[in-house]
């Protein structure tokens, strides 16, 4: 095994080692930006773009982060490698030619980062059976978001063939029925969940059977209506069920980690992503908490990509935590796959 090998093997192993602790943070982020500064050949050309010296950064402030449209058009890989998978975003009809991809080295390693993350910020996948509603998604074999639902209802034993629903809400309806003897996870992207809940086939199910589903509502409106508030969202499904558990998951194409919502507010990111809110016109300029900026992503998960993204997304941080709130997109940005109702 060559160096650039063994310290790849040693970056991840570090990932899955972190805690709180942000000096421990701080260390691995600059180790992995100087790893992948040298062996990215489109963010090495950015840095060099920008008149940044790699070794000359020595704090994680001043790391810059590379746009995410740069996953439209280039290969964006750290060191050389053949892709066990190529996601791709879902992008619009106009749009598709100029889908973001992002060239996956190891599916292991995503399937292990996804699942630790559920598992840690929410509750074991094992504990639920797992349905998708996800028209859109279910029909592109390249998204990571059916992708990561697939490995979640394997992991918790379930047969993937059959749980996962189009606009077929008569049959959703009955499966929900028959297992509501076991705790159910919808993974649903928001317009459908709102045609199933608010259409002639909206269900009547009992307390019991509400009481036993949680609800990961994610994806937005896809061009399917005006994009409402999230607390809108969350209050028309509890107008059909009472009192259901909803939570909310933020990710996209260009990362492999998620960050989930329990409060339909702010989404808490797992110990190695980090969102940093820029200022709009000053892509230098960190924002207090509080206020609004450009969503930057540290995803350390991204070792074989690039682990430094600007997004096209407006949010903010939560005082005084590491949660964040997407609040939008820039005029113009394209609409993608990562939900981004307002709060």
């Amino acid at each position: 095994m060559n160096s650039f090998e063994e310290y790849r093997i040693e970056l991840q192993t570090r990932v899955f080692k972190l805690d709180d602790s942000l000096s421990d943070f701080n260390n691995l982020t600059l180790d992995i930006f100087r790893f992948q500064a040298e062996n990215n050949s489109v963010y090495s050309k950015y840095l060099e773009f920008l008149g940044v010296d790699f070794l000359k950064v020595q704090s994680v402030n001043t790391i810059p982060f590379l746009p995410i449209e740069a996953f439209k058009s280039n290969r964006v890989v750290t060191g050389c490698f053949s892709d066990e998978q190529v996601f791709k975003s879902s992008g619009t009809t106009s749009s598709m030619s100029e889908r973001s991809s992002h060239h996956v080295r190891s599916v292991e390693w995503y399937n292990k980062i996804s699942l630790c993350i559920f598992n840690t910020l929410v509750e074991p996948v094992t504990s639920f059976k797992w349905l998708g509603l996800l028209p859109g998604y279910s029909e592109r074999p390249d998204s990571s978001l059916i992708h990561m639902v697939k490995h979640f209802m394997i992991e918790a034993e379930d047969v993937i063939s059959d749980n996962f629903f189009l606009d077929n809400f008569s049959r959703l309806n009955d499966e929900l029925e028959k297992a509501s003897d076991s705790e159910i996870a919808l993974v649903g992207v928001t317009h459908a969940l709102l045609s199933w809940l608010e259409g002639d086939l909206a269900p009547s199910f009992t307390p019991e059977l509400i009481s036993k589903l949680t609800i990961i509502e994610t994806g937005g409106m896809k061009g399917h209506g005006k994009e409402p508030l999230r607390e809108e969202v969350h209050a028309r499904i509890r107008a059909t069920l009472p009192n259901v558990n909803i939570l909310s998951e933020y990710g996209m194409t260009e990362i492999l980690s998620q960050a989930y919502s329990k409060d339909g507010k702010c989404y808490e990111p797992p110990s190695w992503m980090k969102v940093v809110i820029k200022d709009t016109s000053d892509p230098m300029s960190i924002v207090t908490d509080g206020r609004t900026g450009r969503v930057q992503i540290i995803d350390l998960a991204n070792i074989d990509s690039c682990s430094f993204i600007s997004t096209s997304d407006l949010g903010k941080m939560e005082i005084g935590t590491r949660k964040f709130a997407i609040l939008g997109r820039f005029d113009n940005s394209e609409v993608r796959g990562c939900n981004l109702l307002s709060v």
